[in-house]
């Protein structure tokens, strides 16, 4: 019984000698046919190898895409920041230049600094509001005064009413507002038209030029404009003379107000 048991479990060899056979029969029909196995066998394992090559050329594709838009993602935002910081920074010099022209203008004479308020473009007569009134000494009439320190700054307006913490200035050449001047010692009338805008008539042999300053005696002999541009007519007596102010009414974001 014992011996029995034994050989029964003894492993088969047949599978071996099977695989042995079925080995040397494959290398056989191999020689036979000129090695046409093998060529089926090597185009097989290069198919499975190119698509195994394809899917990895295709992740490495998608994985690089989308590392360049990260990157590009990260570029556009570095490029908002910047964009936010160079406007931030021109804000800033704006403002510093205004304070600058104010600080030459108190160095000159008394007065006072004042924020305005509202904007030039929403009132149709040519009027502003300045952040400053009575509780700071201002009376209706004050002259309101911006620009070019070099000329002691631009006349632009009279204080024409007072609040306690505000005043309304009218420009001086707002539409329907006259100023005597002088160019040159040569006495005009300057019309405002707006928008620091005017216009005077001048004797036709009388010689002005563009970028001449025009002054006024009312206003303590301080600019009010300078000359943009002369029209002389042929056949006329006078000629035009275009005054504008040498600044943009809606950059002024800082004024000083002093006595007449």
């Amino acid at each position: 019984m014992m011996n029995l048991y034994r050989h029964s479990k003894k492993p088969s060899r047949a599978p071996f000698i099977l695989a042995t056979a079925l080995v040397v029969l494959v290398f056989l029909i191999d020689l036979v046919s000129g090695g046409s196995i093998r060529a089926v066998v090597r185009e097989g394992v290069a198919r499975v190898w190119s698509t195994g090559t394809s899917s990895i050329s295709l992740r490495e594709f998608f994985s690089t895409r989308h590392a360049l838009q990260n990157e590009n993602r990260t570029l556009r935002e570095q490029i908002t920041e910047l964009t936010l910081r160079v406007a931030a920074f021109e804000v800033l010099k704006l403002e510093n230049q205004e304070l600058r022209v104010l600080t030459g203008l108190a160095e000159e004479g008394s007065g006072v600094s004042a924020p305005v308020v509202s904007s030039f473009s929403t009132s149709p007569y040519g009027t502003f509001l300045i952040g400053a009134g009575e509780a700071n000494g201002l009376t209706v009439g004050n002259l309101v005064i911006a620009g070019d320190v070099r000329f002691g700054g631009f006349v632009i307006g009279r204080i024409e009413a007072t609040d306690t913490h505000m005043s309304l200035v009218k420009s001086l050449l707002a539409p329907g507002e006259a100023t005597e001047a002088t160019v040159h010692d040569i006495g005009v009338v300057v019309r405002g038209r707006g928008g620091g805008q005017g216009i005077a008539e001048a004797p036709r042999e009388a010689i002005i030029e563009a970028g001449d300053v025009v002054t006024a005696a009312t206003l303590g002999q301080r600019p009010l404009g300078v000359v943009g541009h002369v029209e002389k007519d042929p056949s006329g007596a006078a000629q035009r003379v275009y005054v504008h102010l040498p600044f943009s009414l809606a950059s002024i974001q800082y004024v000083r107000v002093v006595a007449q």
